[in-house]
């Protein structure tokens, strides 16, 4: 399919374009794709009836789980979907930890801390401020269960030098998201940490 331009100038010197017809389709594809932005995207708690569908996204990207697993975590009350028109495009889990800030471990007793999953986003809806969105609601969930801190793993490669210059240079989408919303990053034994106080 040939895309072609054409130009009028009528007399008053203003130009004009004429999309032809077969072209016009694809420029409303791509309208569409910059439509989306927060107003249009559902935030739900995930419950028991999620599970399914929750389990499809994050396989979809490239998570290994089962069903009876995401099922303990929604449990919790303290993951997330999101929808755009009704249809599930991320997922955000979290459930309680302790956390020990002084020895930067999570100690699995005396829950203070919400662990945050990483989010599984569906590729066509990459960048557009889902993770934001689930990381958000999550660590308000947290807040609303008096917990002080919202914590996750990285990675368990640690890098050379300063963690936040490599995030800043090198990081991926949800490291600098981590960044931007103010978390700290410790290396620790299990990899590096994110933590925010809530």
């Amino acid at each position: 399919m040939n895309v072609e331009f054409t130009e009028k100038v009528d007399t008053k010197k203003e130009k004009k374009k004429t999309i032809l017809p077969d072209t016009k389709e694809k420029e409303e594809k791509k309208e569409f794709l910059h439509l989306l932005d927060e107003d249009q995207v559902e935030v739900k708690k995930l419950d028991a009836e999620d599970i399914e569908d929750a389990v499809k996204v994050m396989r979809k990207c490239s998570f290994e789980v089962t069903e009876n697993e995401v099922g303990k975590i929604i449990e919790y009350g303290m993951s997330f979907g999101c929808y755009v028109n009704r249809m599930l495009v991320g997922v955000g889990l979290g459930w309680p930890a302790g956390f020990d800030p002084e020895k930067k471990i999570i100690t699995g007793r005396n829950y203070n801390a919400i662990y945050l999953e990483d989010p599984a986003v569906l590729l066509m809806y990459e960048g557009r401020g889902i993770r934001r969105i689930l990381l958000k609601e999550r660590e308000k969930v947290a807040s609303s269960k008096n917990f002080s801190y919202a914590i996750a793993y990285l990675y368990e490669d640690l890098p050379k030098g300063s963690i936040v210059e490599y995030i800043k240079e090198a990081g991926s989408q949800l490291e600098k998201l981590y960044l931007s919303e103010g978390y700290e990053f410790f290396k620790t034994e299990r990899g590096v940490l994110a933590v925010k106080r809530l």
